[in-house]
């Protein structure tokens, strides 16, 4: 039997995600294209506390909302994980990252990883 899972992790230059968000303010990345990979890892550890949120689209253009927003909330200094395994279908998503602190969040081990048969 031949395992036929594909894994693509999304560069920095695609995602487009700085590696510091403003005090109080928020990043959104450019839109990522998921090529037919429906499972999605988001990672990243922030030195402040906020959120990493997911809108997921039907269409390239990233115009046709495909359901609700996902959220997982990071805590200062620790690794966070957003997941998306509900096998709903989307051509595209964007990850916002929030920084609810009162300096500047530093964005490290930030990683996309996409899988799918």
């Amino acid at each position: 039997m031949t395992d036929t899972t594909r894994q693509s992790i999304v560069p920095a230059v695609q995602h487009g995600i700085p590696a510091t968000v403003p005090s109080s303010n928020s990043v959104t990345s450019n839109p990522i294209f998921t090529l037919g990979l429906q499972l999605v890892a988001i990672a990243l550890t922030s030195s402040q506390a906020g959120n990493i949120t997911v809108q997921r689209y039907l269409d390239d253009a990233g115009l046709i909302k495909q359901g609700p927003v996902l959220t997982q909330a990071i805590t200062a200094n620790t690794a966070a994980v957003l997941n998306i395994t509900d096998n709903n279908p989307f051509a595209t998503f964007t990850v916002n990252v929030s920084n609810s602190g009162g300096v500047a969040a530093n964005l490290t081990n930030l990683g996309i990883l996409l899988q799918g048969k």
